[in-house]
């Protein structure tokens, strides 16, 4: 028997890099939705093809279909790109032209800013977001100058009024973390059992090698030209744990800051055994992971941190700043060492107490893999997808059940559990 699956649109920022949490997310979002629905991608664009440019005279701006990482998408080409506030505001015509025929809302981003199309149109959404809009920005804002600072400073306060309605006016919101979930609790007028805490799968089916003989060394990942990520914390760390073991080596992975930015850092003795080593991709990630013994996180804010998941699944033990969704995972003593922010002395002995502990290092590794099989199975995240997804369309608990029968083994189809929605339409 063949069920029809209904449309359903995921909204979200494509930025222009290969890598990082929102693509992790959104990857993640598209696999569960083509079970259930089919899925199409919609996010606004800024490239000179679809894009307004004055420069150039061009004063509108076009939309086109294309493949993402094999999703099926739709590029909105923004107009006056610089404003912020008006980022959907000036193509709400195009949204709407795009959007007439989709019945599902699915917003996957870091910020819920990606939802204004939505609710723009009054339509039903779901989403599913990992940190507030200013705390997303932080430490960015804090390098802006000149006409970008000015723009900033007039657009900060639409935003918070806009982020306040979109948070507002959703139907039902999955945070990433128990810092996000507080974070958002705040700016939610209405009952939050219109929200939870969701966190992200991690693959279980990621061929996974654990190597007893590791190298001396520890790993860091991340957009690391990003100043959220606190590069200057991890490199003067680093130098203090190069002082104890000059063998050791740092991996950075991920996009390398500029030359400025490094430049207060090349003296350092630790230096020559720093290997940044660019983007990489998926299969060398988790080759890294197999060969290090520790990661660390420097960060001034997560809404998850998704690459400490990932390494724990690997065994590794993880020593991050207090930088909010880390604390979900990284438990003191458990799975590893939540310390201060730029406390680079905590951070370093704490590190410097599992290189050197093969006993307490093993214990750690072993308490990491448990608790990400434990709480960040797919199977345990999807099932929050449509907890949620029913919470705000009661009608798909029978449309999920029945999907999930046809992919069950016959003789377990009798077994299972019904699907019964506590909401009213």
């Amino acid at each position: 028997m063949l069920i029809k699956k209904p449309r359903i649109a995921i909204l979200t920022l494509r930025n222009t890099y290969t890598y990082g949490g929102v693509l992790s997310s959104l990857k993640v979002a598209y696999e569960f939705a083509s079970a259930y629905f089919q899925p199409t991608v919609f996010f606004l664009g800024f490239g000179p093809d679809v894009a307004m440019r004055l420069k150039k005279l061009k004063f509108t701006s076009t939309a086109k279909t294309l493949s993402y990482f094999g999703m099926h998408c739709v590029e909105i080409g923004a107009q006056w790109g610089f404003w912020e506030p008006g980022h959907y505001w000036f193509t709400r015509s195009t949204w709407k032209k795009y959007l007439k025929d989709f019945d599902y809302i699915f917003v996957v981003s870091g910020t819920c800013i990606a939802a204004h199309p939505a609710q723009l149109l009054h339509k039903k959404y779901v989403m599913w977001i990992a940190t507030s809009y200013q705390e997303d920005r932080a430490e960015r804002v804090k390098q802006l100058h000149g006409i970008r600072a000015l723009i900033n400073y007039c657009a900060t306060g639409i935003m918070n009024k806009l982020e306040h309605t979109i948070l507002n006016q959703a139907s039902y919101i999955w945070a990433y973390s128990a810092y996000a979930e507080k974070d958002f609790a705040k700016k939610l007028n209405k009952k939050k059992e219109i929200m939870s805490r969701c966190g992200y799968p991690i693959d279980s089916n990621t061929h996974q090698v654990l190597d007893e003989h590791k190298e001396e060394a520890i790993i860091a990942v991340g957009r690391f030209s990003d100043p959220r990520k606190n590069i200057g914390m991890l490199l003067r760390v680093f130098q203090q744990l190069y002082e104890r073991n000059n063998n050791l080596v740092l991996y950075i992975v991920g996009m390398k800051p500029d030359a400025e930015t490094l430049f207060p850092f090349i003296d350092f003795s630790s230096f020559k055994n720093i290997v940044f080593t660019g983007q990489v991709s998926t299969a060398d990630l988790h080759h890294f992971y197999q060969r290090c013994q520790l990661m660390l996180i420097t960060s001034y804010q997560e809404g998850l941190g998704i690459v400490g998941l990932e390494a724990m699944y690997y065994g590794l033990p993880v020593v991050s700043t207090d930088c909010g969704g880390t604390a979900d995972y990284v438990i003191n003593g458990t799975t590893g060492y939540l310390v201060p922010i730029n406390d680079d002395t905590a951070m370093a002995d704490h590190a410097h107490t599992i290189l050197s502990n093969t006993y307490h290092a093993q214990a750690l590794s072993f308490n990491a893999k448990q608790l990400i099989a434990e709480q960040f199975s797919k199977k345990t995240i999807y099932a929050r997808f449509k907890e949620g997804l029913i919470t705000a369309y009661p009608e798909l608990a029978e449309h999920f059940e029945s999907i999930d029968q046809l992919s069950e083994p016959y003789e377990h189809r009798n077994n299972r559990p019904h699907i019964h929605s506590t909401h009213q339409p």
